[in-house]
C-alpha cells in the first residue's frame, strides 16, 4: 500500500463522490484540503471508513492541487498534491483529506503510515490518489 499501514475513502467521502455527480454545478465542495496529524500509530488507530477527523489534527491544512491522472484507464484517479510545513517538532502518522481549509468538514480520505519526524520549518508534501474501479 503505497501510504502505508492503511488508506481509505471513508463513508462520508463516498456520499461526497456522488454528491458531486449531480447536476452541472455540484453543491459539493472538493476534497482537495490535505491535514496531518499524529497520535494514530501510539493509539494503534488505523485509517477506517468511519473515520471523520483525525486523531490530532496539527498545522494549517494546505490547499491541495487537483487533477485527474490515469492509473488503470484515462482519467480514472482524482489526485491532489499538497505541502504542508510543521512550526515545531512533530511525530506525524495521519493524514486525510477535507472539503474545507478550517478544521472540521466532511473527511473523504484518511490515511495512517509509520512515523514521519518533522522538525520546526521541515515541509512534507502529500500526493494523495483516489482511483475510481
Amino acid at each position: 500500500m503505497p501510504f502505508g499501514t492503511a488508506s481509505v475513502v471513508t463513508s462520508v467521502g463516498k456520499g461526497m463522490n456522488a454528491k458531486r455527480l449531480v447536476g452541472t454545478t455540484p453543491s459539493q465542495l472538493e476534497p482537495k484540503w490535505i491535514a496531518m496529524g499524529v497520535g494514530a500509530t501510539g493509539a494503534a488507530r488505523t485509517a477506517a471508513v468511519g473515520d471523520t477527523a483525525l486523531s490530532t489534527e496539527v498545522e494549517t491544512r494546505a490547499v491541495g492541487t487537483p487533477t485527474n491522472v490515469t492509473t488503470s484507464v484515462t482519467n480514472d484517479t482524482y489526485q491532489t498534491v499538497g505541502t504542508i510545513t510543521a512550526t515545531a517538532t512533530r511525530a506525524v502518522d495521519e493524514a486525510g483529506t477535507f472539503d474545507q481549509l478550517a478544521t472540521g468538514g466532511n473527511m473523504h480520505t484518511s490515511f495512517t503510515f509509520p512515523v514521519v519526524n518533522l522538525s520546526t520549518s521541515d515541509s512534507i508534501q502529500f500526493t494523495v490518489k483516489v482511483q475510481f474501479t
